[in-house]
């Protein structure tokens, strides 16, 4: 299922509130309860999963991200956009 939604820099990224979640040295272990599915992500999406403690839009990950990472904004928004999208379609995140 690919995510309907559109991600520009202004749409606001959430955590649902029904993942679990336990950070590791090389990344974020998280766990749907409601479906009891388990997924696992890098040390930059554990980064972006902890941005998202409240929720964030799309330019304020990216300037974060931008400032502790090498990496230029434009590509930054284009991978992270990616990356919302395919948490969105897990059910990990709501985008708005």
């Amino acid at each position: 299922m690919k995510t309907l939604v559109t991600i520009d820099p202004q749409s606001t990224l959430s955590r649902n509130p029904a993942i679990l979640f336990n950070d590791f040295d090389d990344g974020i272990m998280m766990m749907d309860i409601d479906s009891g599915h388990y997924f696992d992500v890098d040390s930059i999406g554990g980064r972006i999963w902890s941005l998202l403690d409240q929720p964030r839009s799309l330019e304020q990950i990216c300037t974060v991200l931008a400032e502790e990472y090498d990496v230029d904004p434009a590509t930054c928004q284009a991978q992270t956009a990616q990356f919302a999208g395919e948490l969105a379609d897990k059910g990990l995140i709501t985008i708005a």
